[in-house]
């Protein structure tokens, strides 16, 4: 049986974020769409921040993981998988730890955060599951002095006896940032969280063979993901940890792509343009106006795109996966 913890903060009393509660709602939309929930009313719990709610202070989130824990024991004879997702605030503890910041987190509250090692160990403690998934989309920025909170209840009691592969995944390495990027001008969402989708859509299919495993997910963040956020001017660079086996976890099935094209390309100018291979070799050229498209089917690659009529610098894209679409602005 599948479960999932889904949490996404915004407002924040001080330094409120844009992007996470979309980053939330999009993550378990791709849980639900994919299937990858089997009973996503029951088994997904979804909390997010709103500007009149208190939620996600903590307490909720040991209800819903116990509430889980409970269903799960009564599952011998199936493969129990739990995500747990987090995008909002965090603080970097140690290289292992990071102190994930609750609804009310402030320079007022500063101890207000659950400890990302603390809660994993305490998932992995009670012998429920047979592979658990961290997705933390937030800051590492350190401060050794906030270690965050471990979950309450009777987290030493186990439950069963399965040693569960593990597969972490942080937005960024310890000590630095996390960034939010414009997806369009109404609309804000992580830098990782944006990427993460796609990976699991298509993107990290590294070997074309219709799946994305932890490896070739680790494998994926590790060879684009910098690339990916200077696109947006930023520098990030996420982090992997597997355990147990980790890395052989199938995490999703991906469809074939049945379109005769794999990229889109919509022009903000009126010129003539090219589109070039990384090596500088013309593989198309024509004259272009606002609103015009391009359909391309593109290999794996990055790929120039050149403006003919002025000196500017040719602007790199990045076509991930032969069998999933891209979209760019030229």
């Amino acid at each position: 049986m599948e479960y999932a913890i889904v949490i996404g903060i915004d407002h924040y009393d001080q330094r409120p974020l844009k992007g996470a509660v979309a980053d939330a709602e999009a993550f378990a939309k791709f849980l639900t769409d994919k299937k990858l929930i089997s009973d996503s009313n029951q088994n997904l719990k979804l909390f997010k921040s709103d500007v009149a709610n208190t939620v996600v202070l903590g307490p909720e989130i040991d209800k819903a993981i116990e509430d889980i824990v409970k269903d799960a024991k009564k599952r011998k004879n199936e493969n129990n998988r739990l995500y747990f997702y987090f995008s909002g605030h965090g603080i970097g503890n140690t290289f292992i730890n990071t102190a994930l910041c609750m609804r009310y987190w402030s320079s007022v509250y500063i101890n207000h955060c659950i400890s990302s090692l603390k809660y994993t160990t305490g998932i992995i403690n009670k012998g429920a599951f047979d592979e658990v998934l961290i997705f933390l989309d937030c800051c590492r920025e350190h401060d050794t002095t906030i270690e965050g909170l471990p979950p309450i209840g009777d987290w030493q009691n186990k439950v069963g006896d399965r040693n569960p592969k593990l597969f972490v995944c942080n937005s960024t390495i310890y000590g630095k940032l996390s960034y939010e990027i414009d997806i369009d001008s109404n609309k804000k969402r992580g830098a990782f969280t944006s990427f993460l989708i796609d990976s699991l859509n298509g993107d990290a299919d590294i070997n074309g063979n219709g799946k994305v495993t932890a490896l070739d997910l680790k494998k994926h963040i590790d060879d684009n993901f910098l690339s990916y956020a200077q696109r947006f001017n930023k520098i990030q660079q996420g982090t992997v940890f597997t355990d147990t086996g980790g890395d052989s976890i199938i995490i999703c099935e991906v469809e074939q792509l049945t379109a005769e094209y794999n990229y889109e390309i919509i022009f903000k100018r009126n010129s003539n343009v090219s589109l070039l291979t990384h090596q500088f070799a013309e593989l198309y050229r024509a004259n272009v106006k606002v609103g015009d498209k391009w359909h391309k089917k593109l290999g794996r690659g990055t790929f120039l795109l050149k403006d003919n009529n002025n000196n500017e610098p040719p602007k790199a894209i990045f076509n991930y996966s032969e069998n999933t679409m891209s979209y760019d602005e030229f």
